[in-house]
């Protein structure tokens, strides 16, 4: 009973570390959904420039350009997400407006259709994203 169990705690840290060590290399998540057609596409970039696209756009895998990787790292630290609201929203509800959501460092920041109020050094990180999304 003792093996047992001794392996079964060994097993269960492996795979939390093995989560851990993955989530690691994550650099940015960001996430786009909404409007009328329901539209929803997640791209994950790894810190070494590994791509993961998933949703309506389709399944990708591609490695980003280390120019717009260099440029990426650049603009999300001078973003300074810390010091970021966690929403943009607009002063009016638009119904079928989309919501951009980008994670970075532990920290979310949802942008909303119709906001006016974002940030220059965010809306810098959004236009390299879109940069670097495919079709």
């Amino acid at each position: 009973m003792g093996r047992r169990r001794l392996t079964l705690l060994i097993t269960t840290l492996a795979a939390l570390l093995g989560t851990a060590s993955a989530e690691a290399k994550q650099l940015t998540r960001y996430d786009v959904g909404g409007g009328l057609a329901g539209r929803f596409d997640r791209l994950v970039v790894a810190s070494d420039g590994e791509a993961h696209q998933t949703g309506d756009s389709g399944e990708h895998h591609f490695t980003v350009s280390s120019k717009n990787l260099r440029g990426l790292k650049r603009e999300l630290k001078a973003a300074k997400f810390k010091t970021l609201k966690r929403q943009y929203k607009p002063k009016f509800q638009v119904f079928d407006g989309i919501t951009q959501t980008i994670r970075y460092r532990g920290k979310a920041v949802s942008i909303y259709s119709g906001a006016d109020n974002i940030p220059r050094r965010l809306s810098k990180v959004l236009s390299r994203i879109s940069r670097i999304m495919r079709p």
